[in-house]
């Protein structure tokens, strides 16, 4: 078993069952496992089954995904509170003169201290909170000072003060910090630990379900990919009722999502720090969830090729473009007529014949539209780089070009050596994946000096003018 996968003994009773009330779990519970993978597969596998108005062991013969109601619980060793979701069978076991059991899964899971709320429908949310853990050189904000001499060392905290950030809609995100440090008073050890603990929270101005919040959830961690430039995978967030500290209740939200091993952001890999767009976080932030949904699959397809998915060479390479390609459609999409279309027009009205009218309309229907060489031009020019106008014409020929032999010939359209194409190819990904997160990051309103300190001068600028030179792209 993975070493990250949560597995721990309690009972289980379908949701609502009546509990006594000198007693814990009502009479119906079933002892079991909660099992939970990394990537948030969640099972149970009770020994024994559940209550039915049928005979109990007639969900066992009916097989496995069939829906079922949801099902609370109580853990052994923590005495926390379950609730699974969405929750359908996953075969058992009928024995005859021996034990018969029965195994379910679930698609979420909610583990908390506190009770949850008793309610007929979808509990009712009033944010989520979710751990920094792993972005702490991103955020450059460490408050732990140290001194040390040969007699003496010493650390030193200063308590921070949450950053906090208003949306339109009265919704707030913030960042806010904590101290796993020994407790209050003077102790002597033999060892200590000090850790800042930071986090992200959203508290909503209207309540939501918990699937509004993994929406929310997933992003979230886009909008920290494209800031830190790295897959590396964010914790399992928590959902929370109640909207102040002393009232809330919280709890850790388990679902299936994709895992992978990529490492922490460090500070010199990152595009943009935290420091450096502290003021104008809760924009960005705006700006990223609005620009999510307008631009669509110009968004979705360059994050398609990130996240920690293995791709091959070509797919990754036909993702970019074709999310270039609906990018530059979606920002251009109530754009007036160009010359070249109002010419079009005037020829097919001096057309009286309505057959020969609708045949030509056919024709030209795509005459007009910019080529797709021309649409990466306009997507880059974007961007505050400059380059020289020759170079940025051949790179993005070159890119249209190789999208339509993979598209049309499935490869290289003449015969000869593969690993060539491929290597070409390689190249161009590796600048167009430096090129399109920017794109991203003006278009969410990131200001130019930014961009072009990310790009030109910044921590990861060495990195990024390579690529670009790699192709021909040199900033002046």
């Amino acid at each position: 078993m993975d070493s990250k996968t949560i597995k721990e003994s309690g009972y289980f009773w379908w949701r609502n069952e009546p509990i006594p009330e000198d007693d814990i779990v009502p009479e119906s519970a079933v002892a079991g496992d909660l099992i939970i993978t990394d990537d948030g597969r969640i099972s149970i596998e009770l020994h024994g089954y559940l209550p039915s108005a049928d005979h109990p062991m007639s969900r066992i013969f009916v097989g496995s995904g069939n829906s079922c109601p949801d099902i609370e619980g109580r853990l052994k060793n923590s005495s926390e509170h379950v609730l699974l979701t969405d929750v359908y069978t996953q075969g058992g076991k009928a024995s005859f003169g021996g034990i018969s059991y029965e195994n379910y899964g679930a698609t979420n899971c909610l583990i908390g201290s506190k009770p949850l709320p008793e309610s007929k429908g979808e509990i009712m949310f009033d944010g989520l909170s979710i751990p920094l853990t792993g972005f702490e050189d991103w955020l450059g904000l460490g408050s732990i000072e140290t001194s040390r001499t040969k007699r003496k060392l010493v650390a030193t905290h200063k308590t921070q003060k949450n950053i906090k950030y208003t949306l339109e809609d009265s919704s707030t995100i913030s960042v806010e910090f904590d101290l796993l440090a020994p407790m209050f008073g003077n102790q002597k050890n033999h060892a200590i630990n000090i850790a800042e603990k930071i986090s992200f929270k959203y508290l909503s101005r209207l309540k939501k379900t918990s699937s509004e919040l993994k929406k929310y959830f997933f992003s979230i961690t886009d909008f920290f990919l494209i800031l830190t430039g790295s897959d590396y995978n964010m914790e399992w967030p928590s959902l929370t009722i109640g909207r102040t500290a002393s009232n809330t209740k919280s709890y850790r939200f388990y679902f299936l999502r994709s895992r992978n091993s990529a490492a922490p952001p460090t500070r010199h890999n990152c595009l943009l720090t935290f420091p450096t767009i502290r003021e104008e976080f809760g924009h960005l932030f705006q700006q990223w969830q609005i620009k999510r949904e307008e631009l669509g699959p110009g968004m979705s397809l360059y994050l398609g090729t990130r996240r920690g998915v293995e791709l091959y060479v070509e797919h990754r390479f036909v993702n970019l473009i074709w999310g270039l390609e609906s990018l530059h459609r979606t920002l251009n999409k109530d754009a007036p007529p160009t010359k070249l279309e109002l010419k079009a027009q005037r020829i097919i009205g001096q057309i009286t014949l309505a057959k020969d009218r609708k045949w030509l309309e056919a024709k030209l229907e795509h005459s007009t539209e910019p080529s797709l060489a021309e649409r990466l031009v306009e997507c880059i020019k974007l961007l505050p780089l400059n380059f020289p106008a020759e170079s940025l014409r051949v790179f993005c020929n070159e890119c249209a070009g190789k999208r339509n032999d993979i598209s049309h010939f499935g490869g290289q359209r003449a015969p000869g050596g593969y690993g060539d194409f491929l290597g070409k190819i390689y190249s161009l990904n590796n600048a167009l994946s430096n090129i399109y997160p920017a794109i991203i990051l003006k278009l969410c309103g990131v200001n130019d000096l930014l961009l072009l300190n990310m790009l030109c001068t910044g921590r990861a600028s060495s990195r990024i003018k390579y690529t670009l030179n790699e192709v021909g792209l040199h900033i002046k």
